[in-house]
C-alpha cells in the first residue's frame, strides 16, 4: 500500500524499544509535527498514532529534502500490510480527506545529454518557445505532455518514478511552468531551476563566482562567429568581461542556425574554464544548447 504523508507522529520513549505498539498504548502520548522533530531527541521513539507502526522522518536533520520537498513522516518498511488511513490501497481512494500523499512533483533528474546520433521521441528536435500544457491531478499536479511524469514516495521515503530531461529545450519547457523545479544530475545535489540558470550578463558581473562550476547560461550574443576546428563561438562581449560558447560546428548546422541570428536568446549548459578576463562554456552534444525568440524575454527577467 502507498503511503499518505502522516501529519504528526506520537512520542513514545520505551527501553527496549519495539518496531510497533498498541496504539491504544499512544492515546497519551505528546503529539510531534515534523517542525518539531530533534533528530537526537526522537528518533527510534515515534509511531503513527492510528496504527501504532514506528516512523521516522526524512530528511532526519534538515527542514527540506535535496529536491526542496518538506520534511514529513513515513513508516517503518516492513509492515506494508497493516491498515492504516496514512495508508491507501492500489491507486485510488484511502486516506481521510485531511491527508496528501506526498508528491515530489518538482524533481527532474538528468538522462543523459541527447546527441545527433540519438533518436529520442521525449524531446521536440524543434525546441521554439512552446507554452507547455498543465494538468491538474487529484491530491497533487502532474507536468505533462510527451515527457509528462507524476512522482511519489515509496514506503522507506524514496522517490519513484522521477521526470528526467535529455535537452536544454526541456529545461525551458520545465522553467516556464515553474522556476522552482529541482534539477538533478548524476552524483550531485539537486538545484533549483532559478539557480541553475543564469544570464551571462549576471555571469560576467562576478565571473570568479562560476569558474570551475557548470550552469545553464542564457544570453543575446554580440557575434556569432564559425571558427576554425569544425566549431561555432557564440560571443559575449562586455568591459567586465568576455565569454564565449563553443559550440560543435554539425550541432549547430544540424539545427538550421545561421551566424546572422543574433537576435535571440541561446542557452547552453556547461562548465566555465578561463580566467577573469576571458571565459568559454564548451557545447559537445546536441542538447546541451537551444535558443528562444528575444520576446521570450520576460521568462528571463527575474534571474538578471
Amino acid at each position: 500500500m502507498s503511503q499518505i504523508s502522516i501529519p504528526y507522529v506520537a512520542y513514545h520513549p520505551l527501553e527496549p524499544q519495539p518496531d510497533s505498539v498498541s496504539p491504544l498504548d499512544l492515546a497519551e502520548a505528546s503529539h510531534l509535527p515534523p517542525e518539531l522533530y530533534i533528530d537526537d531527541e526522537h528518533h527510534g521513539r515515534i509511531y503513527c498514532p492510528d496504527c501504532g507502526v514506528m516512523c521516522s522522518r526524512r530528511p532526519r536533520k534538515t527542514p527540506k529534502r535535496k529536491d526542496g520537498v518538506d520534511a514529513f513522516y513515513f513508516h517503518l518498511s516492513g509492515f506494508d500490510t497493516v491498515e492504516c488511513p496514512h495508508r491507501k490501497k492500489g491507486g485510488k481512494g484511502g486516506g481521510n480527506e485531511g491527508s496528501k500523499e506526498k508528491r515530489a512533483i518538482s524533481l527532474v533528474t538528468f538522462a543523459g545529454w541527447k546527441s545527433l546520433a540519438s533518436d529520442d521521441e521525449e524531446e521536440e528536435d524543434d525546441l521554439e518557445f512552446v507554452k507547455p500544457r498543465r494538468k491538474e491531478v487529484q491530491n497533487g499536479s502532474s507536468i505533462t505532455g510527451r515527457g509528462g511524469f507524476e512522482n511519489i514516495f515509496d514506503a522507506d521515503g524514496n522517490l519513484l518514478n522521477p521526470g528526467r530531461f535529455r535537452t536544454v529545450g526541456r529545461l525551458v519547457q520545465l522553467a516556464q511552468i515553474s522556476l522552482n523545479i529541482a534539477i538533478q544530475f548524476e552524483n550531485e545535489d539537486a538545484v533549483l531551476l532559478r539557480d541553475l540558470i543564469v544570464s551571462i550578463e549576471k555571469a560576467q558581473r562576478n565571473i570568479r563566482a562560476y569558474l570551475g562550476k557548470s550552469f545553464l547560461f542564457f544570453g543575446q550574443p554580440t557575434s556569432i562567429v564559425r571558427g576554425k576546428y569544425s566549431r561555432v563561438f557564440f560571443n559575449y562581449k562586455s568591459p567586465e568581461h568576455d565569454l564565449s560558447g563553443h559550440c560543435e560546428l554539425d550541432i549547430f548546422e544540424a539545427r538550421g542556425w545561421k551566424t546572422f541570428e543574433k537576435d535571440r536568446y541561446y542557452l547552453f549548459y556547461g562548465a566555465v574554464e578561463g580566467n577573469e578576463e576571458h571565459s568559454i562554456v564548451r557545447v559537445l552534444e546536441a542538447g546541451q544548447i537551444d535558443r528562444v525568440p528575444s520576446t521570450a524575454r520576460a521568462l528571463f527577467d527575474g534571474l538578471r
